[in-house]
């Protein structure tokens, strides 16, 4: 499992209370048993909207994403080089100086760096023991700083208290030749960071492969209007050859989210299929497929639940 995908699967796991405890998400009786349910709803866009949910939202990425759009649109191309997760993949939609672009990537180079491995533990109830080495974080070099961030799960202390726990445990940083570093090899020590203390170890090494990327720009569209068109002509699917009962069931999910368990109603399972056939034909793999019925687009979420 890659550090990445742990990490994640330690997020999802922060939640308290689940739906998914029992019965199905929305469909079935109470008290009934649904081992595997689907839900589908459609969501009516305006123009506006559609470009807004087709152009990617980068979030934590934005500083590094305008930077590489900003010199693949002014020089031709630019590169990018990472071990870790990629910024832009082939088929991504961005804005840049009010045009849109359709995102291509090409490796051009793959080699092997050595990266150590940074554990943090956070618990909502334990405090540094008498004795232990606490860091500020203010205080650690650059590189510490860096490596803390990059396992760090920012997103869970947003609201309220944060999460009561976690466990971050083998997420490679490379630290950059030369770099100074307090935590390497110093065993398990405590960071303070806005307010709270995290165990952090850094230690271990392993080999990750880091690549590196040329990144182009393909503009699709030189203003929102015509962008919008291209969207319409590409990647909206006419959804205009549906029986009467695959179209009730449009109608329904139109109105508000339709749950099945499985086995689905015959009109259900036949949607489904569609939906499923064009989401696997689109232009793009991003996101949820989008359909214009009766001429109005939507934006189709299918989801199937597994207990």
């Amino acid at each position: 499992m890659s550090p990445e995908l742990s990490r994640r699967s330690f997020l999802g796991g922060l939640v308290a209370g689940s739906a998914l405890l029992s019965g199905c998400l929305g469909g079935g009786l109470a008290g009934s048993s649904c081992p595997s349910s689907y839900s589908l709803e459609a969501t009516a866009l305006s123009d506006p909207e559609l470009v807004d949910t087709v152009t990617q939202d980068f979030h934590e990425h934005a500083d590094t994403v305008s930077n590489l759009v900003a010199t693949a649109a002014n020089e031709g191309e630019a590169t990018y080089s990472t071990y870790r997760h990629l910024p832009l993949d082939s088929g991504d939609y961005v804005e840049h100086d009010g045009a849109y672009y359709r995102v291509e990537r090409e490796r051009t180079e793959t080699r092997e760096r050595t990266a150590r491995e940074v554990g943090i533990e956070y618990d909502r109830n334990e405090s540094p023991p008498t004795g232990a080495t606490v860091f500020d974080f203010a205080e650690l070099p650059k590189a510490d700083r860096e490596a803390f961030l990059a396992a760090y799960p920012s997103e869970n202390f947003e609201n309220g208290d944060g999460p009561r726990g976690f466990s971050v445990g083998g997420y490679a940083y490379v630290y950059p030749d030369g770099a100074d570093s307090r935590l390497i090899d110093a065993g398990t020590v405590w960071v303070r960071y806005d307010g709270r203390p995290f165990e952090v170890t850094v230690g271990e090494t392993r080999t990750v492969e880091e690549e590196t990327f040329r990144y182009t720009l393909e503009q699709v569209g030189e203003d929102r209007a015509t962008f919008a068109a291209f969207v319409h002509e590409e990647l909206v699917v006419p959804l205009d050859d549906l029986s009467d009962a695959e179209r009730a069931v449009f109608e329904r999910a139109i109105e508000g989210e339709v749950d099945e368990c499985e086995p689905l109603s015959d009109d259900f399972a036949a949607l489904k299929d569609r939906l499923y056939e064009i989401s696997e034909n689109r232009a793009t793999g991003h996101g949820p497929p989008l359909v214009e019925y009766e001429g109005t687009t939507y934006e189709v979420d299918l989801v199937n639940a597994v207990v």
